[in-house]
């Protein structure tokens, strides 16, 4: 009988001292391997269901680690180690058996798990919309996507949007803008550079490439919010339709950018970019983005875009702007 009783409750401790484990506040208890928190989410892998649980990070009391983390506080102070509660109810960040960090869960905004296999640390978007109506023959198409790769130091990222539209009393309207972004965060900081390709027929562009770099530091950290600021240096490549107009300039880049998330299933992002030209008297440029988004279940989401591209000094006299404003359901790879 005593050995029955040793065997009772040596067994839960082996077993939770060998996985990941969610406390909520409503007293539930997930026990599994934990994937990462990202935008308020908690996403843990059980053995027993065929997808993984997300939980609202609001709702989670404590949780405990066996693999190692990077964690991000919301002070933009970063730590790795496997997380471990106390008796006071805070969180303990251990590496190498050394407690190096003692926190309040509410001061955490994400984790992401290191050495992570290479495929796993890949996440993407693709959405897709489309118009047609029989007057005048009108068909519109727009495609989004959007991959990128991410590290306890490093991110990377590309994104597309493309509108291809035709009507039979007007010329074919393309519109296309790709970015390669490659991120370095230091501290409390970041070094940015990109390549950005855009070509519109509205603005009489055939194509503009803009290698550039950077450096911003974000600003406001929160389990709902992430709000940075930034500048740099590009260097324009033009080419227009009309090959007379082809020039090559250089200019500041001047970036505030806002992220809500995890508000019931919406999420906001806005983007706001100035260039001062430093090679053109007089010449500004602005690119602006907003983005909303609603979560949908088995990773597919609805959302509405609004791009807006402006050039003070456009070569098609009196159109000075060129804006795309799209909607669509889409689907997110996690």
């Amino acid at each position: 009988m005593k050995t029955f009783f040793l065997a009772f409750f040596l067994v839960p401790i082996y077993i939770f001292s060998q996985n990941d484990t969610i406390w909520t506040k409503k007293n539930d208890l997930l026990i599994g391997e934990i994937k990462g928190l990202s935008k308020g989410v908690l996403t843990i892998e059980t053995s027993f269901s065929d997808s993984d649980f997300k939980v609202d990070f609001d709702e989670v009391k404590v949780f405990s680690t066996q693999k190692v983390y990077v964690v991000f506080l919301t002070d933009n102070t970063r730590f790795t180690g496997k997380i471990i509660p106390t008796n006071t109810g805070k969180l303990q960040i251990v590496n190498n058996g050394d407690v190096i960090q003692e926190l309040d869960i509410d001061t955490i905004i994400a984790i992401a798990e290191v050495n992570q296999q290479f495929w796993k640390r890949i996440s993407g978007a693709l959405d897709i919309g489309f118009n047609m109506t029989k007057s005048n023959n009108f068909r519109q198409l727009n495609i989004s996507s959007l991959l990128k790769y991410s590290s306890d130091s490093w991110n990377f990222k590309f994104s597309s949007n493309t509108l291809y539209s035709s009507r039979d009393d007007n010329d074919r309207i393309e519109r296309r803008d790709y970015n390669l972004t490659g991120l370095r965060f230091i501290n409390k900081w970041y070094l940015e550079s990109t390549v950005v390709y855009f070509s519109s027929t509205e603005l009489g562009l055939k194509s503009r490439v803009t290698p550039g770099i950077g450096i911003g530091r974000g600003l406001v950290f929160s389990q709902n919010l992430y709000f940075l600021a930034g500048g740099g240096i590009n260097y324009n490549i033009e080419k227009y339709f009309d090959e007379t107009q082809n020039k090559n300039s250089t200019e500041l880049k001047f970036i505030t950018q806002l992220d809500l998330y995890n508000i019931k299933d919406f999420s906001l992002f806005t983007n706001v970019a100035m260039y001062p030209s430093l090679s053109e008297k007089g010449r500004f440029r602005l690119d602006y983005n907003l983005k909303l988004k609603y979560d949908l279940p088995l990773d597919f989401y609805i959302k509405a875009e609004l791009n807006l591209n402006y050039d003070n000094q456009s070569v098609v006299e009196g159109n000075n702007s060129d804006y795309l404003f799209s909607s669509g359901i889409g689907w997110e790879l996690d």
